[in-house]
């Protein structure tokens, strides 16, 4: 039988096996069969890797369209930008309110525009959303939301949340998701009360510079309220998974809940990885939580080395640099990232030593589908799994610029920064969507993502077994 297309000569990094040498075979957007010599073999197309490494397709968990940005632009854009940076499906934090309400409208909005494919996180913000938990997963088949701890009065005003986000609300959300079997809760941990006295004494001091919002927002008041979500976690049995990671005492506390048994996931984001509060970006660096410390950057690395931290992903927002005007408390936090979360993988960590090649495929990928109920279709390179695959070149040198990235971003904190080690084709489905750096063909090529759809081939115990295999860390954490 002819293939639609046939990779040879290529390094498959197979996130649960290793490397291995092979031929891949792709019909209707599938792969059909891993080979080892492509002589018998006939395809429509086909394309010679070089002995270059190909990994699947990254998935990046924590993308949010419309923040500080159009919406509707954004999914053509800031996928665009994924495609440019390897990134295969993006996970979308979406916020129920106004003409995003109707979930089936999004759908179709993001499946008209998008390069990549996609999913959703909900976001738990009232009483109202805790009661439609149970629609979106048997309707919509969405498996994840999502909870800001501790935001309340101004800050919770600030990012448009219409009640406080208190302990009461916390646990009924866990106890509501926990209802349902194979979801999970994103957390976002921060102490916003600690944070409130801390950043009144810091402006009463005049001060206005990146490391104050580090100081405003220091690692244990992450670290506190990642203690008090695994603690609620342990009791009500709902697995918990911690967004932006950013501090080295939150990952010791992770460390010690999983060892103890409970469901309980960390994900960091590449800027955490390379950059801390004394970098030179002033306003551009402001994000939640803070950039921190080289101690915290090192203990982000442990973290992926020894599996506590299970997921890389880059909290990206695609916004103009005019939003970062003004004094470092006014200024918009976040920035973008879903085009430099597998270059600086590659680069700072596999041609660095940090990290293997298939440790990236792990956190860029096959954990992040395992966890969020996307696995074996996402994540892996197997039979039967989507042809979402990425080539990377680990001797391509490039100087970051805005441009390069494809973003609706006019900045970039690596700017500047030369990176070895970037994707140089990518694959949705089996379709290139880009290569050598541009785009391939037009939007509208991005399918949503159902958790357990009647298209996935793998069952609930299948699932639960490979979280499992996620959930403890493969070496203890150095303390």
């Amino acid at each position: 039988m002819a293939m639609d297309t046939l990779i040879k000569n290529a390094q498959l990094v197979i996130p649960e096996q290793g490397v291995v040498r092979a031929c891949l075979g792709i019909k209707d957007g599938s792969i059909q069969g891993i080979y080892q010599d492509e002589a018998s073999l006939e395809a429509d197309q086909i394309i010679d890797a070089g002995e270059k490494y190909i990994l699947p397709g990254a998935l990046d968990p924590h993308v949010h369209l419309g923040f500080a940005g159009p919406f509707d632009e954004h999914f053509t854009t800031e996928t665009a930008s994924s495609a440019i940076g390897g990134v295969t499906t993006i996970i979308h934090h979406h916020f129920l309110a106004g003409r995003y309400a109707d979930l089936n409208k999004v759908v179709e909005l993001g499946e008209s525009r998008s390069h990549v494919d996609f999913a959703f996180h909900i976001m738990l913000v009232s009483e109202e959303s805790l009661a439609d938990i149970k629609t979106y997963v048997q309707d919509f088949g969405v498996r994840s939301f999502k909870i800001f701890m501790g935001y309340k009065g101004q800050e919770a005003k600030q990012v448009g949340l219409p009640r406080d986000i208190d302990d009461g609300f916390l646990f009924s959300a866990l106890e509501e998701v926990g209802k349902h079997p194979g979801t999970v809760t994103c957390i976002h941990a921060e102490n916003n009360e600690l944070i409130a006295t801390l950043k009144q004494r810091l402006m009463d001091a005049g001060r206005d510079d990146l490391p104050a919002w580090e100081e405003a927002r220091p690692g244990f008041a992450e670290a506190e309220n990642v203690q008090r979500a695994l603690y609620f976690s342990q009791i009500t049995g709902c697995p918990v998974y911690f967004v932006h990671m950013s501090a080295a005492d939150s990952v010791k506390k992770l460390a010690q809940y999983k060892a103890e048994g409970v469901s309980a996931y960390g994900e960091t984001c590449s800027h955490y990885l390379t950059h801390t509060k004394d970098a030179p970006l002033g306003n551009l660096g402001k994000v939640n939580p803070p950039l921190r410390t080289e101690k915290d950057v090192e203990a982000m690395w442990e973290g992926l080395r020894s599996g506590v931290i299970d997921t890389v992903a880059s909290d990206h927002g695609g916004f103009l640099s005019k939003k970062k005007e003004g004094d470092i408390w006014s200024a918009m936090p976040g920035f973008p990232g879903v085009a430099t979360i597998l270059p600086v993988l590659l680069s700072e960590g596999v041609n660095r030593g940090r990290i293997s090649i298939q440790k990236v495929a792990e956190v860029s990928s096959c954990n992040t589908a395992k966890i969020f109920g996307l696995y074996p279709r996402k994540g892996t390179i197997s039979v039967g799994s989507d042809a979402d695959l990425v080539m990377v070149d680990m001797d391509l040198e490039k100087t970051v610029t805005p441009e390069l990235l494809g973003s609706m971003s006019d900045f970039t904190i690596y700017d500047g920064w030369k990176l070895k080690g970037w994707p140089v084709l990518t694959m949705v489905r089996g379709e290139v969507v880009m290569k050598d750096g541009q785009i391939v063909g037009g939007a509208g090529k991005g399918k949503y993502v159902r958790w357990l759809s009647e298209k996935d081939s793998f069952k609930m115990g299948a699932t639960e077994k490979c979280l499992r295999s996620i959930n403890k860390p493969s070496k203890p954490w150095r303390t």
